[in-house]
């Protein structure tokens, strides 16, 4: 069975639960939001006609040469990795196999899949307004596990409000909350617009006792690839 991968690389996890882990990244080609979300981060891997075909052993072939270590962490992301749901489900068998453990990065807008519980960690994204596709993320990812992430990323007042609505109506739910936000990618220190964007929603999530997650691999090495 093939993939259609756009890069696969050995780097920091650098948002989310995980973050700080060494982490081996394998980035899917292709996503069904294609031009439409306003604020993906990796527009490169939205095209589904790009990327590479590989099989699944090639993929598991070159995780295991970056990193060959038991019970270390690779991270699926995309694009949208469930976009290609057989393959995602032959490459984390695969990957289990191999003793490693897996978090899978989604946008939240295709169903969980009856085979959820084999990846280690679910992070999938709540899309609020600013977004441009507000309303296509499914609220049945909320009734995931304690191990699982639920992301909100957040640009404006407005998401935040959207935010808390969202949650009002999940305030039992298991997945860790995450609220992230919605920062250009380059330093933010001496940048006092940023700073305070920054600062407003640390104190967002202080009263609403949610995790703040910002990501920290942009804050090192700015907007680029494989990092």
């Amino acid at each position: 069975m093939e993939v259609k991968t756009n890069e696969i690389f050995y780097g920091i996890q650098g948002e989310g639960v995980y973050q700080g882990i060494p982490t081996v990244f394998i980035r899917f080609q292709g996503c069904p939001l294609i031009t439409k979300c306003q604020y993906c981060d990796t527009a490169y891997a939205q095209d589904g006609k790009g990327g590479t075909e590989m099989t699944v052993e090639e993929v598991v072939s070159e995780v295991s040469r970056l990193s060959p270590f038991y019970n270390s962490w690779v991270c699926i992301t995309g694009g949208e990795p469930l976009w290609q749901l057989d393959a995602l489900e032959e490459l984390v068998r695969q990957l289990k196999k191999g003793g490693y453990k897996i978090e899978i990065e989604t946008n939240g807008s295709l169903p969980i899949p009856r085979w959820y519980t084999l990846v280690d960690s679910w992070n999938a994204d709540i899309k609020c307004p600013c977004s441009g596709v507000c309303g296509v993320s499914r609220e049945e990812w909320f009734r995931a596990r304690a191990q699982d992430q639920i992301k909100f990323v957040v640009g404006t007042e407005e998401d935040l409000k959207f935010t808390k609505e969202v949650l009002s109506r999940h305030v039992a739910s298991s997945p860790v909350i995450l609220v992230s936000p919605m920062i250009k990618p380059i330093l933010y220190w001496g940048d006092q617009e940023r700073m305070e964007w920054l600062q407003r929603v640390v104190e967002f999530c202080k009263k609403e006792r949610v995790r703040f997650s910002l990501q920290w691999h942009k804050v090192v090495f700015g907007d680029k690839k494989g990092v």
